[in-house]
Formats: structure tokens, sequence, C-alpha cells
């Protein structure tokens, strides 16, 4: 009885659950006018564990997506116009998920449970820092995302920096717990 309301206790503590935002947006990096599909989202490779950074190799990366006037923009495409504008695309694919299956890494206590449950291999750490092993993670949870439900910044900041989650941002395991709504017009850096 005792382990049973133990992790009863773990479950309630997590911060796991939908968006409250409705959706999400992926920019495939160098996705030209007109060459942008529906399919580019799909093609996901698998979640590897990055030695000496707490940031997962592979998966589908999103951001909350934003209509800001008539175009989509999202916090990562927004990052991208000041540090990687050679990244950044006209249109991008929208996204809804359909799992609740999300583990929301808002605070520091969120980043202290996955390292907990998830610890990476000593040799995989960097600078002292606990890392995640994000491949066992992502068997567990459909995605990790590094904010709030609602697509706003984390303030789990030690997690971010030591892993490079340079905003609010969503690693999904694969294109399948997604449902591709339509490929949108995105902002771009001189309508900033």
């Amino acid at each position: 009885m005792k382990i049973l309301i133990e992790n009863f206790r773990k479950y309630l503590e997590e911060d796991v659950g939908r968006f409250t935002a409705p959706y999400q947006l992926f920019i495939p990096k160098g996705c030209k006018d007109g060459a942008c599909s529906i399919e580019e989202f799909s093609k996901t490779p698998p979640i590897e564990n990055r030695r000496g950074m707490n940031k997962p190799f592979g998966g589908l990366w999103t951001s909350t997506a934003a209509m800001d006037g008539n175009k989509w923009t999202s916090a990562w495409n927004n990052w991208m116009v000041y540090d990687m504008p050679h990244w950044m695309s006209p249109q991008g694919v929208l996204l809804k998920p359909k799992t609740s299956n999300i583990f929301h890494v808002n605070t520091d206590e969120d980043a202290a449970q996955l390292y907990e449950e998830f610890p990476a291999k000593s040799e995989e750490w960097s600078r002292g820092q606990k890392h995640i092993d994000f491949e066992a993670a992502l068997k567990k949870y459909d995605a990790i995302h590094f904010g709030d439900p609602a697509g706003k910044d984390s303030g789990a900041y030690n997690f971010g920096y030591s892993g490079g989650w340079d905003v609010e941002s969503t690693v999904f395991r694969d294109a399948s717990v997604v449902s591709p709504m339509k490929v949108v017009q995105v902002k771009q850096a001189d309508e900033f």
C-alpha cells in the first residue's frame, strides 16, 4: 500500500498534460516557398542522447504557434530572427498535438523530477551538470516541453542553459503523436 501511495504522490507532482495553446509550429530548416509540405514534418529521426549536452538529437521539434498579423510565428521563429536567420523558412506546418502525455519542464522542480527518473550515464554529463536520458524519457512520454502548458517561457533556466533549449520548445518522440493541420505562411525577419 505504501508503494502505491508513493507512486500516486509522484504522479500528482509530475507536470504532465496537454498544451492549453491549441497549435504547435514546425518550421523545416531551409523550406523554400512552395517546397514545404505536410509530409515534410513526418521525416522524424529517432531520439538519441547527445553527449555533453542536455538536449537530444532527433525527434520532432516544434514551438507553440501564435498568429501575428496574417502570418504565424513562435518563440523559435522569433529567436531565429537574431540568432540563425539563415535557418528561417517562409512556410511551416501547423500541428495539433493528439496526446496529453507531455512532460512540461516549467520549473526547476520539474527538471529535477526528470533527472531523478531518467538519469543519463555519468559520461554523458558535462561541466558537472546532471543530464537526462532522453531516449528512455521519450519512451514514457510522447513529448518533453520546455515551457508552461500555455506556451510561455520556462522558469527552469539551469535545465535550458545546460542543453541549449534557447527558447520555449517541444521535442515530440515522433510525428505519430501530432496531427498536421496545414502549411502556413511564417513571419520573416524583415517583418519584425
